[in-house]
C-alpha cells in the first residue's frame, strides 16, 4: 500500500480549475465540438477568465478560477 504525504494539500492547494459548458445538437459534429474548445483556449490564452457565446440551442460558457480550495473531487484519486 503507498503512502500519501500528509503535505500533500499544501503542495498542491490552492487549485486551479477550468470549467467548461459546451452543448451541441443532434446536428453537431465532433469536429465542430472540438473547433469550439479551441475557441475557449484561445480565449482563455488570451486572458479572458469568463465566457460564452451561444445560439440557444449550441454553444458554450467557461470559467477560470485561479486559487480555490475546493476540489471537484469528492473520492481518492483515479481513473474510470
Amino acid at each position: 500500500m503507498t503512502q500519501v504525504n500528509p503535505n500533500w494539500k499544501d503542495h498542491a492547494y490552492p487549485l486551479k480549475q477550468i470549467t467548461i459548458k459546451l452543448q451541441g445538437t443532434k446536428h453537431s459534429t465532433i469536429a465542430y465540438i472540438i473547433s469550439q474548445l479551441e475557441q475557449i483556449a484561445d480565449r482563455i490564452n488570451a486572458g479572458i477568465n469568463i465566457g460564452y457565446d451561444h445560439d440557444d440551442d449550441y454553444g458554450y460558457r467557461f470559467e477560470v478560477v485561479n486559487e480555490t480550495n475546493h476540489s471537484f473531487f469528492e473520492d481518492t484519486a483515479g481513473c474510470r
